[in-house]
């Protein structure tokens, strides 16, 4: 009697253990699949309001036909800096600084995002050749604006530049508008 209850005690602790193990197993999956969950929902989040950011500076850039003095008025905590000493001029950047909850925050230090748009101005057959294929050509000029916005969470030192790590741009976009013949 001693022997078969030995055996059925060997048997119910294998059960046991292959339970267990089928338990474990079952719970490092269903760990694995929350952290991806949970990293896909904050990709998605970033995404939505860099989309959101990146239209809000493009609605800005076409109503205000690409001037950055006049776009500075719409964003109060902006930084801008002029490419020219002329500040009447478009040329330059703005630039938005984000925490990790998408408020707009004054210094590098709380910053997490960083939304940019640099404006050029240049000739417009140049920005808009392709409409010679038609048969036009438009004289003037025409501002030109290439909107970035950049992840820079867990970055050890901050530039002025675009990072050259494509990874962290989560969207870029370039828009344009026409000036006519004065170009202003």
């Amino acid at each position: 009697m001693d022997q078969r209850s030995n055996s059925r005690l060997s048997l119910f602790l294998m059960e046991l253990i292959v339970a267990i193990m089928f338990f474990s197993l079952s719970a490092a999956v269903c760990v694995r699949l929350f952290a991806s969950a949970h990293l896909m929902a904050e990709t998605t989040e970033n995404l939505s309001n860099a989309t959101i950011w990146t239209q809000n500076l493009a609605e800005a850039f076409e109503g205000k036909k690409g001037r950055l003095s006049d776009m500075a008025e719409l964003f109060p905590d902006a930084v801008i800096s002029y490419t020219t000493s002329d500040s009447s001029m478009s040329d330059g950047s703005l630039v938005l600084l984000f925490d990790e909850k998408w408020n707009q925050v004054n210094g590098l230090a709380d910053a997490s995002y960083v939304a940019n748009i640099s404006i050029t101005t240049e000739d417009a057959s140049k920005v808009y050749s392709d409409v010679s294929d038609y048969g036009a050509s438009l004289i003037g000029k025409a501002a030109v604006g290439e909107i970035t916005v950049i992840d820079i969470r867990g970055l050890e030192e901050l530039t002025p530049e675009v990072p050259v790590d494509s990874k962290r741009i989560i969207m870029s976009v370039s828009v344009d508008t026409y000036l006519g013949k004065e170009g202003r």
